[in-house]
């Protein structure tokens, strides 16, 4: 089920989908072109894949104006791992036990404290 949160401003979508690596940019890819184009917006797409998770994220034109960069998240959110344009991004290596709870994390890397 897909959550949606304003953090300081930038709207953040978190999902999961079906289709491994695949299927994560798609949804990340269709849904960042839907949010509002005058507000930074985020969204992160997790998936199982190989045996694991990964994570693909998409920055929308305002979110890139205001300094927000995919690949710079998806490192912070990996520990390092992943990269990929500053619109769209992935990282893996993640266990699968913690898909949820990485994608219950994003909001809270626009957060103030």
């Amino acid at each position: 089920m897909a959550q949606a949160a304003d953090a300081e401003g930038t709207v953040v979508v978190t999902t999961t989908a079906e289709g491994g690596r695949a299927g994560a940019r798609a949804l990340a890819t269709a849904v960042r072109d839907q949010l509002p184009a005058d507000r930074p917006g985020v969204v992160a797409v997790g998936a199982e894949s190989g045996g694991g998770a990964v994570i693909v994220i998409a920055v929308n034109t305002a979110a890139r104006t205001a300094g927000q960069d995919a690949s710079t998240l998806v490192k912070h959110l990996l520990h390092g791992r992943g990269g990929g344009s500053p619109e769209l991004a992935q990282g893996g290596g993640l266990p699968t036990g913690q898909l949820a709870d990485t994608l219950a994390a994003v909001p809270g890397m626009f957060t103030a404290g």
